[in-house]
């Protein structure tokens, strides 16, 4: 008997510390599960919270949701917001726009939230619209040639908004709702290459001497952390140390040169067989009016003369170069080198029978 009492009692004691041991570990886990919840990047929430911030109605503006016929939508672009509830009219993206427009909303929330502390997004003030029956149009360039504030005119005269091949997190932070956008829902989309599908283009074409310089701007100053989110690369200019004999410039000028002789080459061809409206960067900072006009005529947007120089007189500022710098960006050597370039430009335009589509000649001239 006392030995069936001894048993009795192992087994009971091995029951009650394995009972133990459970209810340790499991609170154990509930406590590390817990930990692990609440390690969760807060930049997620962020991320959702921005996305659906895209389909929530304003507070004021147009509420009619009925469908709007393209050519509606297009003499609309005008408004103060746009035809559809929810301003930004969503449900005008096809599937797979509106899956790019999640990702790179998502992608300029986090990285604004690393590198800024910041989860702020501005929607900007511009619209999509529907692309059924719309022809895909290009905003073509040479990087450092103005695109960004050709879109931002273009947005702030048109309502629609621009999209683009790429998705730049300090652009769609700043109000470019349509980056990463490349179909007909938006008015044209940014282009540094020469994207297969595009059915006509707007090319903007600036001087070398001058896009040369923008673009090595925003390159050493993409480097630079000192720069808060509305303080972008496109924005902001360097010293005299970065260019002259400096090697890195040395070296960036020959390859950018080089890039820019394609560009003018490859949209000149493409100005043969599609439709291509060509824009000068010089022409367009002398008479803003009357080219942005032409760019509203070609890509077929009703508007008002009033209307467009009332929003023209808001004056799109945000990427514009701030702090110009007056010195000489070029040694003798390096001029010479560019004049090349644009002489060789010139005969490449001639054996490919494009010449007259883009024309180069005023830019032989260095003004200082």
């Amino acid at each position: 008997m006392a030995a069936h009492l001894r048993v009795f009692i192992a087994v009971v004691s091995v029951l009650t510390l394995l009972c133990v041991s459970y209810l340790i570990l499991g609170s154990d886990f509930k406590i590390h599960q817990t930990r692990t919840i609440s390690r969760a990047p807060l930049v997620k929430d962020a991320v959702l919270n921005a996305v659906k911030l895209q389909t929530q109605p304003p507070s004021r503006g147009n509420t009619d949701t009925s469908p709007v016929k393209e050519g509606q939508q297009l003499s609309q672009s005008l408004s103060a917001r746009g035809p559809c509830a929810d301003g930004l009219c969503l449900e005008y993206l096809s599937t797979s726009e509106r899956s790019d427009f999640d990702k790179c909303t998502g992608r300029a929330v986090f990285l604004s939230q690393r590198k800024f502390k910041s989860t702020a997004l501005n929607n900007g003030t511009c619209h999509f619209v529907n692309g059924t029956g719309r022809r895909r149009v290009a905003l073509a360039s040479f990087r450092g040639s103005g695109n960004t504030w050709v879109r931002g005119l273009l947005e702030m005269t048109s309502g629609i908004c621009t999209g683009s091949i790429y998705c730049d997190f300090t652009l769609r932070s700043n109000g470019f709702a349509g980056e990463y956008i490349q179909g007909s829902s938006v008015i044209a989309f940014k282009t540094h290459t020469h994207p297969a599908g595009a059915e006509a283009a707007v090319y903007i074409v600036r001087s070398p001497w001058d896009a040369l310089v923008a673009e090595w701007n925003r390159q050493c100053n993409e480097k630079s952390r000192k720069r808060n989110i509305t303080e972008t690369e496109h924005s902001l200019s360097v010293g005299v140390e970065y260019f002259g004999h400096n090697q890195s410039w040395e070296k960036f000028l020959h390859q950018s040169a080089d890039c820019w002789q394609t560009s003018v080459i490859e949209w000149s061809k493409f100005g043969k067989q599609h439709p291509l409206l060509v824009v000068y960067f010089e022409d367009l900072k002398a008479n803003v009016t009357g080219e942005v006009e032409r760019m509203l005529d070609f890509l077929q947007v009703s508007y008002s003369r009033e209307q467009v120089e009332e929003r023209l007189e808001q004056n799109f500022t945000l990427f514009k170069r701030r702090h110009h710098r007056e010195f000489e960006h070029y040694t003798t050597e390096q001029r010479a080198y560019i004049t090349q370039v644009i002489a060789k430009t010139e005969r490449e335009l001639e054996n490919s029978n494009s010449t007259g589509v883009i024309e180069i000649e005023r830019y032989w001239v260095h003004e200082k």
